[in-house]
């Protein structure tokens, strides 16, 4: 095999040769005795013994092993091929330190961390910091790119390596977090990584194991933390994607409460529990009622009881996380308390055509009517936040789908919930906010790539398409979604203007209407020529695309990125 550690090609390692047998064990191996010891070991670890076939597992550098293998990799990395210079590395890292490390909680980067600390320990780390970081940097697109190939490269090598650190799994985590393209296939990879190493497994080794040293238990809690942040990573991209998570409720997380009594529990580590607790809670409902988009939940007593309980869940884990803790971990779960309910209740929606809304059952509708508000109050709680701007664009992908999510919701559903008895104005409730947030959006001081201004894009003109229509009939929401001097041509029923073979509503349908009309729109974002069919308002069904990711689609930002490995359509 090639030296696949030393990560020292950008390009997609081929193995030359098959794998062959290793030596047994040797003594750095970390694992060995535990394995000696271990009577009933799993059925693959029952055949490496077997066999002494070592190459079959992966395993966690020693600490000897780390030292020896981070200065070899250093001299491959982004410094040392003089693709970045230091003075440049320092200023990204001091970026993500105070913008995005804390969003990791007690799972980042130490504090302390330096340039030299990073490259030693891992160059998966230390190329992830520097390219979520450039991401965030107004006119430094060019050291982006060139950091995301370099990156791409190292995973490649990630993937086939055998040895792993901490650390790699942590910058694999960070890339995912913030990389628009990359997202879910690197969250899948690097939960793999930590479950070859059984670091769902420290969480006993921290707490529960008796005659293990200081530093031992030590490293537990670093595992245990490390395996919390996967945890939130892989459940938001779940709820986001609306697909199934890869980590299950395991002990660690059900007993969450032992961390949190310990004496090595810190407000960062709060943090972090309070972020798993609210994900459960909420993968719980999803679990029950599933992902299909298109099935459709009953009004029956049963249906109404289980959704219920979930809502009470959600509650409950609210109660606890936002009284008597600090002002971060309290505004952390006012969002997730936010967007989880409107998560929950929009499920009553989930597979009703827009037209049909009206038959929605009458035990029903009231959870519309809490969908609707959670969607206004999570737009309210940007707005509410006077750092908003400052902050938006360096928060994780998953919360800008949050913002994106209860955009489009509320838009789509405008011009159709009095339908549903709902009698709140659009056009003096929910309009301003949505120009709110986009105006933030719009004045954010970030990279030209960035996804703040695809959304910003996108919202303007979802919220201009009514005002496109050649007639005052055009959208049954005319009266909602125009100026104040138009409500009077509404009736709430539309007739829909369309060609032979477009059907009612149908992305064809818009687009062709929208190319027919002489509307301006004035932008100063270099991609807002850009149209991608994911931000039609006029969708048949409210979860015909996911809860947040598949509507920042790619395409909006004009296909960059698209020869990266992982690139896809649809995610």
């Amino acid at each position: 095999m090639p030296a696949l550690d030393l990560y020292t090609s950008p390009s997609i390692v081929q193995p030359r040769h098959i794998p062959q047998p290793s030596r047994p064990a040797s003594p750095l191996d970390p694992d060995k005795e535990s394995r000696a010891r271990d009577v009933s070991p799993d059925p693959m670890n029952s055949l490496m013994e077997a066999t002494r076939m070592n190459g079959l597992r992966s395993q966690l550098r020693s600490a000897k092993q780390r030292r020896k293998g981070g200065m070899r990799r250093r001299d491959h990395d982004l410094i040392a091929q003089n693709l970045l210079s230091e003075t440049d590395a320092e200023e990204m890292l001091h970026l993500f330190k105070n913008s995005h490390n804390p969003h990791l909680f007690s799972a980042g980067i130490a504090d302390d961390a330096t340039i030299a600390s990073l490259r030693s320990s891992s160059t998966v780390l230390f190329t992830a910091v520097m390219l979520v970081a450039a991401f965030h940097v107004e006119g430094r697109e060019s050291m982006h790119d060139t950091v995301h190939g370099h990156f791409m490269g190292l995973v490649t090598s990630v993937m086939w390596d055998r040895f792993h650190t901490l650390d790699d799994i942590r910058g694999i985590a960070i890339a995912a977090f913030w990389q628009p393209y990359l997202s879910w296939k690197l969250s899948g990879l690097s939960i793999r990584m930590a479950t070859e190493l059984n670091l769902h497994h420290a969480f006993y080794a921290a707490f529960s194991e008796q005659g293990i040293s200081d530093e031992e238990r030590k490293e537990g809690l670093e595992k245990t933390r490390l395996w919390y942040l996967l945890y939130i990573l892989d459940h938001q991209s779940s709820i986001a994607y609306t697909r199934p998570s890869s980590m299950s409720e395991l002990r660690p997380i059900k007993d969450f409460e032992l961390l949190l009594q310990s004496g090595s529990c810190t407000v960062d580590d709060r943090a972090l529990i309070a972020q798993v607790a609210g994900l459960a809670a909420l993968s719980r409902a999803f679990d029950h009622f599933g992902l299909n988009p298109r099935r459709v939940m009953t009004g029956d007593d049963a249906a109404i009881l289980n959704h219920t309980r979930f809502a009470d869940n959600i509650q409950s884990w609210y109660d606890r996380w936002s009284i008597s803790e600090p002002t971060d971990v309290a505004h952390n779960a006012s969002l997730q308390y936010h967007f989880s309910n409107l998560v929950l209740h929009s499920m009553v929606l989930r597979g009703r055509p827009l037209e049909k809304l009206c038959t929605l059952p009458s035990s029903l509708r009231p959870l519309a009517l809490k969908a609707i508000e959670s969607a206004h109050a999570v737009l309210q709680h940007f707005l509410d936040d006077a750092g908003f701007s400052l902050r938006v664009a360096s928060v994780p992908l998953y919360v800008h789908s949050t913002i994106a999510f209860a955009v489009v919701f509320l838009l789509k559903l405008a011009h159709r919930w009095r339908d549903l008895g709902i009698t709140i104005d659009p056009e003096h409730r929910t309009i301003p906010l949505i120009k709110g947030v986009t105006e933030h959006l719009r004045a954010c001081k970030v990279g030209a790539n960035h996804m703040v201004f695809s959304m910003a894009k996108g919202f303007e003109r979802m919220l201009r398409q009514p005002e496109r229509s050649s007639g005052p009939d055009e959208y049954h929401a005319a009266g909602v979604l125009t100026s104040p001097n138009n409500a009077q041509h509404s009736n709430w029923s539309r007739e829909e203007r369309r060609g032979p073979g477009q059907e009612s509503g149908s992305s064809a349908a818009i687009l062709s209407e929208m190319s027919s009309t002489n509307g301006t729109f004035t932008a100063d974002h270099t991609h807002d020529d850009i149209v991608a069919p994911n931000w039609d308002l006029q969708d048949e069904e409210l979860w015909s695309v996911a809860m947040g990711y598949d509507l920042l689609e790619p395409t909006l930002q004009g296909g960059l990125f698209t020869d990266c490995d992982f690139f896809s359509n649809n995610w």
